[in-house]
């Protein structure tokens, strides 16, 4: 048994957080695992995991579901791509293997959804292949452990620290080399502050013998975000609403909303939403809201518009192609997290 086995395995035992993710080799539910918590972290994704696996225990039962019911379950998780490449991946499982998930690297690799980090979580967790798992924590761990001065995340920095890891997980068991890593970048080696003193590391570490923990690991540096102004309309009318859904072409695609526009944030008559009605000067128009909502690659800037009336006095036109709910029931409707906002506004 190397020094690096006797560390990992040894802290890992002692220190490692109970998941119930950890304490099955079941590669669904592993991979769904793995998916909530990519852009999510594990105290906010705990539940979302026990309700998922709870309306969804086998990958086949997930490769029949309605898209409507998956999204629902994702709720308030945010990047909504992962949950319909889940429903994708669960088609591909259960068509191509059977409802059996592959146990290749270059298997998995094929299937939606999954890339390099997916394939070896599950690969190495669930089939006890012998690859290591590189995400965000491992990126950082690797580099200060190793001292790389290299930009994270990109495919040259990613392939020297798997090459570098490969080496040094050869004696260990590949899931347990793995947690451990993960659980290591996790809660000890942080991106603020690292507890090198509880670090099983810490004697051999470059940037904590360097005091480089603050450089490292070198970031590249990140887009500035676009901004974007929409205007919402709440229609209400005898306790009804109406929704529209959003457009395959378009961010949170498939989720429901309240009708909108890109708009200016008006405060006045030349409102676009007051040519939704037939006689404005009958409709009840309530102080609008406006919310900032930030996305990884745009700042939503949303006002939304609240209107009470007659449906009588609605230009049918401006309803093609939406939906009339009752308010009480917009919560079975799968909505994004800026619509989450509204809803609590105005209730």
């Amino acid at each position: 048994m190397t020094r690096m086995e006797c560390r990992l395995a040894g802290w890992y035992n002692k220190n490692a957080r109970k998941l119930p993710w950890r304490e099955t080799s079941d590669p669904y539910l592993i991979w769904v695992s793995e998916i909530i918590l990519q852009q999510t972290r594990v105290a906010q994704g705990l539940p979302f995991y026990y309700n998922f696996i709870t309306k969804f225990p086998t990958v086949k039962i997930l490769a029949e579901a309605p898209e409507d019911a998956v999204l629902k379950i994702w709720q308030g998780l945010g990047y909504y791509s992962r949950a319909r490449n889940m429903m994708k991946a669960a088609k591909i499982i259960v068509e191509k293997y059977d409802g059996k998930f592959p146990d290749s690297i270059d298997e998995l690799k094929k299937i939606s959804g999954i890339g390099n980090y997916t394939a070896a979580a599950v690969g190495s967790f669930a089939f006890n292949i012998r690859i290591p798992a590189i995400d965000g924590n491992v990126r950082r761990v690797a580099s200060r452990l190793y001292g790389l001065h290299e930009p994270i995340g990109t495919q040259a920095s990613d392939e020297k620290i798997s090459e570098l890891l490969f080496q040094e997980m050869q004696p260990c068991p590949p899931a347990l080399f793995n947690q451990a890593m993960m659980e290591i970048g996790a809660t000890v080696c942080t991106p603020a502050n690292p507890a090198c003193e509880s670090c099983p590391f810490e004697t051999v570490c470059v940037a904590r013998a360097n005091n480089l923990q603050k450089l490292l690991p070198v970031k590249t540096s990140k887009k500035t975000a676009k901004e974007v102004r929409l205007d919402y309309i709440f229609l209400q009318s005898n306790s009804c609403t109406w929704l529209q859904k959003r457009p395959a072409d378009s961010i949170w695609k498939g989720l429901y909303e309240f009708p909108n526009m890109e708009g200016s944030l008006t405060k006045n008559a030349t409102n676009p939403f007051f040519d939704w009605f037939k006689h404005p000067e009958e409709t009840e128009i309530m102080e609008p809201v406006t919310l900032k909502h930030q996305l990884t690659h745009q700042t939503i800037f949303a006002t939304l518009w609240q209107f009470t009336c007659k449906e009588a006095n609605i230009v049918e036109e401006k309803l093609k192609d939406k939906i009339k709910v009752k308010i009480s029931e917009i919560d079975e409707f799968p909505v994004h997290r800026l619509m989450l906002k509204f809803l609590e506004k105005v209730r």
